[in-house]
C-alpha cells in the first residue's frame, strides 16, 4: 500500500502539495495532518485519492496520545 503523509495539509503550501499528490495515481491514501479538521475534511471532499483526516497539533503531545493507546 502507497501512503503519502502531509503535515500543514489545510492550508498554504501544505494544501496544494495534497492537491498535486491527488493527481498522482501510484498513491491508495493521503493522510492529511493539521489542526484545522474542517478544511482537512473538505479537503477530502475534493479528492479524487483516499484521504484519511487526522485534526493534530504536532506541537501539543496532548494531541498525538490518542493515537498511541
Amino acid at each position: 500500500m502507497n501512503i503519502a503523509v502531509v503535515t500543514g495539509a489545510s492550508s498554504g503550501m501544505g494544501r496544494e502539495f495534497v492537491k498535486e499528490l491527488d493527481k498522482n495515481d501510484v498513491l491508495d491514501e493521503i493522510w492529511v495532518i493539521a489542526r484545522r479538521e474542517d478544511r482537512l475534511k473538505k479537503i477530502a471532499e475534493e479528492s479524487d485519492t483516499k484521504i484519511v483526516v487526522l485534526p493534530l497539533d504536532l506541537t501539543e503531545k496532548s494531541s498525538i496520545d490518542i493515537y498511541s493507546k
